[in-house]
């Protein structure tokens, strides 16, 4: 009897245990620093490579090129070429973050420019919605872009 009784309040004790506490704002400002860490990668190295260590397992990219979605790690890194481009960047500066009450996902948005060359070839915006891995690291899990119309002269 006295067994029951042990197991009994150690399942009770179990049960009523509170959830930890998820401190939004910290979630907020890791996830503002994973993206302005990636734009740093992209305009330090190429955006291939940017990519290849920002994108998560199950990302998808929403491209103006593409007619749907690409989806998956490596369809996405494909995008860039075999080798990527060295004289292709896309440079970015992240104005925003907000991560879920959960703190599994969250979403960045700002501005972007294409530069091809050295000369700019177009800008626009981006949001990037990003998934919590489970060792804790922010990936892309969507990437979206959107064009700025070229401006007529």
């Amino acid at each position: 009897m006295k067994l029951k009784v042990t197991f009994a309040s150690l399942a009770l004790l179990t049960a009523c245990q509170v959830a930890p506490t998820i401190d939004i704002a910290a979630e907020t400002k890791d996830l503002m620093a994973a993206d302005v860490a990636f734009a740093a990668l992209s305009e330090s190295s190429y955006p291939k490579k940017a990519f290849a260590a920002y994108m998560a397992p199950n990302g998808m990219m929403l491209t103006r090129g593409s007619d749907g979605a690409i989806e998956g790690y490596e369809k996405s890194i494909a995008i860039f070429g075999e080798d990527g481009d060295p004289g292709y960047q896309i440079l970015w500066q992240p104005q925003f973050a907000e991560v879920a009450a959960s703190a599994d996902m969250g979403w960045t948005w700002g501005q972007y420019q294409i530069v091809v060359d050295g000369e700019a070839a177009n800008t626009g915006k981006y949001v990037n919605i990003w998934q919590k891995q489970p060792e804790g690291s922010w990936k892309v899990r969507v990437d979206i872009g959107n064009q700025r119309p070229k401006v007529s002269n």
